[in-house]
């Protein structure tokens, strides 16, 4: 009988936050073996070959692993932390350019406990979350230093979306969103009318830049 791997999403704070110890994720990485309280809920049931998200607390999902092998007791857990722990062996470990923040899928997912360390999930769990990070990506979001921020083809999308609060709707048609105007600054982003008609052409920015881009003398 083929035994079917579970999913799980294996929760640490940020690289650094426990020193050099066991618990801290550097540690965890460059051993490959992710470290637990034995009492840890959940901890029981994890079998060889089961797929893990990786989170980081305050942040979101950052990578994938898989389990590489069956639990192993640390002997020197209760001189160091006073508690019986140890590891699982992970493999295939998979780093993201950037952490899916949690918020954008916690509502997707069918085990909506935030605070464990070990989290089961289910395989539909899975695909939400790699298909969440697929958007989240193509549309800009994301830093490669764990700092959010967006990128303008994400603002672009999602200023399109909001235009009537402001106001806005975009030109008709016939006008080429993206052209050069010869101000000598690049090309515009959106060109959009006003309630009156009149033209208004939005230049978006995801840092703070200089009065330049809008040919400013």
């Amino acid at each position: 009988m083929t035994v079917q791997n579970k999913y799980w999403c294996f929760c640490n704070h940020r690289p650094g936050s426990y020193g050099e110890s066991d618990w801290d994720t550097s540690t965890i990485l460059n051993r490959g073996q992710y470290y637990f309280k034995e009492s840890e809920r959940n901890r029981s049931y994890i079998k060889l070959g089961d797929q893990v998200l990786l989170r980081e607390y305050g942040n979101g999902i950052w990578g994938t692993c898989k389990i590489a092998g069956d639990w192993v007791e640390d002997d020197s857990a209760i001189a160091k932390h006073e508690l019986k722990a140890g590891w699982f062996p992970i493999s295939e470990i998979e780093s993201w350019d950037s952490a899916l923040p949690y918020e954008v899928i916690k509502s997707e997912l069918s085990n909506q406990d935030h605070r464990s360390r070990i989290i089961r999930l289910k395989e539909r769990d899975w695909d939400n979350v790699h298909f969440a990070f697929k958007i989240y990506r193509n549309l800009g979001f994301g830093s490669t230093d764990g700092n959010f921020f967006i990128l303008e083809s994400g603002l672009e999308e999602a200023v399109k979306a909001n235009l009537n609060q402001i106001g806005l709707s975009l030109a008709d048609d016939a006008i080429q969103q993206q052209c050069q105007l010869g101000l000598g600054a690049g090309r515009t982003d959106l060109i959009c009318r006003d309630n009156d008609g009149n033209f208004v052409v939005l230049e978006l920015k995801a840092v703070h830049s200089s009065d330049g881009v809008v040919g400013a003398k």
